[in-house]
């Protein structure tokens, strides 16, 4: 688990420091199935140059049952008309980090957005494209966040997320997003 904190800080570091936003937020998730709450928190960053737009995002759920769950994961995605498909990868280290629990995954999906009253909103959908899980776990989340601007280059996240397949959770959280 140190290397995935270790890796998560030095990539969150490096796209911070070159990046157009940065944010932090926590949600409150619930798991569908079993019912269980976990608190996540999510360290994002974006760059945009020649066209492509670049992402980096860290995410540490406690579950309210005992245990922690960490992943990192990179996109890369293009502008088209409205809408920014991408594909990216991930990193899971499974819960609590456990031996042979990690696993690696691909993924696919596409955001778009627009201004919205004094803020702006952003929908998107993702979803796992494959896994080296020894039982892959198929996930897809449909997701939003309102971002109400507070100062210059400051603003105020609301997300939503839902996810299906093996994974099923409801999430609602608020953030901070930096501009640069």
């Amino acid at each position: 688990m140190k290397k995935i904190i270790g890796a998560t800080l030095v990539a969150l570091s490096c796209a911070a420091s070159a990046a157009d936003y940065f944010s932090v937020d926590i949600d409150s998730v619930n798991n569908q199935v079993s019912g269980v709450r976990s608190t996540a928190q999510y360290i994002r960053a974006g760059k945009e140059a020649g066209g492509i737009q670049m992402g980096v995002e860290g995410r540490n759920a406690v579950s309210h049952a005992g245990g922690m769950l960490n992943s990192l994961e990179v996109t890369g995605g293009k502008n088209i008309g409205a809408f920014t498909p991408f594909v990216g990868v991930g990193f899971d280290s499974g819960a609590n980090g456990a031996r042979n629990a990690d696993y690696k995954y691909g993924l696919v999906g596409a955001t778009t957005g627009m201004k919205f009253g004094p803020g702006f909103a952003l929908a998107g959908v993702k979803t796992r494209i494959g896994t080296t899980a020894a039982v892959e776990t198929k996930q897809t989340v449909v997701f939003g966040t309102y971002s109400l601007p507070i100062v210059k280059n400051v603003a105020l996240n609301l997300n939503a997320s839902k996810s299906y397949q093996d994974i099923q959770e409801n999430a609602l959280g608020l953030g901070v997003r930096i501009s640069y």
